[in-house]
């Protein structure tokens, strides 16, 4: 990484620096491992390049340099377009430099309860959608054992929860079981 000395990011694995036309400029090893990308393909993405929902990101980039901080929940996609679902804490920094803190979502139950407690109608559509694809994701994941029965029934029942209330909140695509 870059020469960067800022005490917010010390301890942080997944790092990115970006520009203010939303280039990235440089981040982590963990961050290119994490989208599986090189560090020399690393600065010719942008932020739009590794979103999955590439529409949003001009409004939400806008809002975090006008309020200079900003957290949540985002879906990114890898090189071979999987989605990652990550929480997300970005800052600008007192020197100017656009930074950001990833960290991967791993249990899909974490957003899906999220989800189910939002109360803000601005925000539910978002969490609904990093809530069905951390679920898509762990689904996916084939580690030595499939998920067992009951896991898979959970994330069914889980699935069809998060639909409803996205039909229910603003009609939109669903994701199948």
């Amino acid at each position: 990484m870059l020469h960067h000395a800022h005490p917010e990011l010390e301890a942080a694995e997944f790092v990115v620096f970006a520009d203010a036309f939303r280039r990235y400029v440089d981040c982590t090893e963990a961050v290119c491992v994490l989208l599986g990308y090189t560090r020399d393909e690393i600065p010719s993405k942008t932020i739009e390049d590794v979103s999955y929902n590439v529409n949003e990101v001009p409004r939400l980039f806008a809002q975090y340099l006008k309020t200079g901080a900003m957290e949540g929940e985002y879906v990114l996609q890898r090189k071979d377009k999987t989605p990652v679902p990550i929480r997300y804490k970005a800052f600008v920094l007192k020197d100017g430099c656009n930074a950001a803190i990833w960290d991967p979502i791993k249990d899909w139950r974490e957003p899906y309860l999220a989800a189910l407690l939002e109360m803000d109608s601005a925000k539910l559509k978002r969490k609904l959608e990093v809530a069905l694809v951390a679920i898509q994701t762990a689904r996916a994941v084939q580690g030595p054992s499939p998920p067992p029965p009951h896991e898979l029934q959970a994330m069914n029942d889980a699935v069809s929860a998060l639909n409803s209330l996205l039909r229910t909140a603003k009609p939109g695509p669903t994701v199948s079981r």
